[in-house]
């Protein structure tokens, strides 16, 4: 019971993150019909950003955070202008390899600035590294922050997208974008915010991250597989589809590595993926559209 309880913590908190980094991925795909590969990387450098402010500058943890989300959707909005707006109408494979090109100048541009302090970075605990004890089970304060605070920001994005004139937009210009222009809705305004809110939230994803882990330039690519992997489970276009997907994932990697064996731990969510994709192929929250004929 013990050992159990604490990998459902520790499946919950990596979870909760995989969760922020799916959201991006189908925040961006349900209004482009792209997939950002360069979104790991966008989580990547986010992270660096977050440890150069709050290590290297002193800035506070949480002004740290709410800079480098800012910083995030930035850099968003400039994928968008550089890799998918010029090329929008041509095919899938273009705007897929222009996304991969962008990748590579991010984690290129990270070997250059912070390749030279080290090959990993550790970023210091925003909590008490002792353990809280409730009886026989203990609780690490890290991984209550870390999840407390993937929830804040859930809520937090959902309020944006139900509220806000801008989440309004976005949200109709996915749903149905030739409508959403005739009814004076600027499309190509929308998909750069839609870029830059996915990286925002990979930005918030990657501050929460990185007192869990060590920095280093090719991380990207294995959060955003892990990403993207719960994004499929959940569903590709539902904002939904993606929590539930990022904290199966977490929680079936956790037991899995527990359990089973730690080597298992890279695969076991993928076998999960295929098995369900079999039965269901839209994933868990997502739903077959209509077409007329």
């Amino acid at each position: 019971m013990v050992l159990f309880t604490f990998l459902l913590l520790s499946g919950l908190t990596t979870g909760s993150l995989y969760a922020l980094i799916a959201l991006g991925i189908v925040i961006v795909n349900k209004s482009t019909g792209v997939i950002n590969f360069a979104h790991g990387e966008l989580f990547m450098f986010s992270g660096f950003v977050a440890w150069t402010l709050h290590v290297q500058m002193g800035v506070g943890y949480l002004l740290s955070l709410l800079i480098t989300i800012a910083v995030g959707c930035a850099l968003g909005m400039m994928t968008d202008r550089i890799a998918f707006r010029p090329i929008k109408k041509d095919d899938v494979v273009s705007l897929v390899l222009a996304t991969v090109g962008l990748a590579f100048v991010f984690r290129g541009t990270a070997r250059v600035i912070w390749g030279g302090k080290g090959d990993y970075l550790s970023f210091p605990p925003i909590t008490s590294p002792d353990p809280i004890v409730f009886g026989e089970i203990l609780v690490i304060p890290q991984q209550l922050a870390v999840l407390a605070g993937a929830m804040v920001i859930m809520v937090v994005f959902a309020a944006f997208f139900r509220l806000t004139r801008a989440g309004k937009m976005m949200q109709a210009a996915a749903d149905n974008a030739k409508a959403s222009r005739l009814v004076g809705i600027r499309i190509d305004r929308v998909y750069m915010w839609s870029f830059g809110t996915g990286a925002a939230i990979a930005a918030a994803a990657a501050v929460l991250m990185a007192p869990l882990t060590l920095l280093y330039p090719d991380m990207g690519f294995s959060f955003f597989i892990k990403g993207f992997a719960a994004a499929v489970l959940g569903g590709l276009i539902s904002l939904p589809g993606a929590v539930l997907g990022g904290f199966c994932i977490g929680v079936i990697e956790s037991l899995a590595g527990g359990y089973i064996s730690s080597s298992f731990m890279e695969v076991s969510a993928f076998v999960v993926i295929m098995l369900v994709l079999v039965v269901r192929p839209t994933g868990l929250l997502g739903f077959t559209g209509l077409r007329r004929v």
